[in-house]
């Protein structure tokens, strides 16, 4: 299952960037671009929170040491809908999760009550987290004759 987890980040962590703060500004008459920088930056680059979290995560898959105390949530919306995961338990967490997207957190081993509203539909489960674990939230509308009925998986 750990091998599952590398794979994945590995892949989506690909696509981290950084920017630089340098803005262009026109005004030459043969339309050069000036670029001017910030004096008030600090010299080193400071790393974006992305590539933080992507160290953190990738750190905690390959943490083999038996006393480490926390697991790799990923949490895979496969709805057509935004929501926000709240991960109610000894320390709370809040993942913000876009449509069709993935997002991944640490989080301290334990008991957690994970709670959202995906489309409108309540999402409610107890995981208890002890091993690096992936959630996938589905959301489907059912037809029948009589009306619409929607489920969350």
């Amino acid at each position: 299952m750990n091998r599952f987890f590398v794979l994945f980040f590995g892949i989506s962590l690909v696509s981290c960037a950084s920017s630089n703060a340098v803005s262009p500004l026109f005004g030459v008459k043969n339309a050069t671009v000036i670029l001017e920088t910030n004096n008030d930056m600090p010299l080193e680059p400071v790393k974006p929170k992305t590539e933080d979290k992507a160290v953190v995560l990738l750190n905690q898959l390959f943490n083999s040491d038996e006393a480490n105390k926390k697991t790799v949530l990923v949490i895979n919306n496969e709805s057509d809908c935004d929501f926000t995961m709240m991960i109610l338990g000894g320390k709370s967490y809040t993942v913000p999760v876009a449509a069709k997207k993935t997002e991944s957190i640490v989080v301290d081993q334990g008991e957690y009550v994970m709670r959202s509203e995906v489309c409108q539909s309540p999402y409610l489960a107890k995981k208890t987290l002890s091993e690096n674990t992936q959630v996938s939230i589905k959301y489907s509308v059912v037809k029948s004759p009589e009306k619409e009925i929607a489920a969350i998986q």
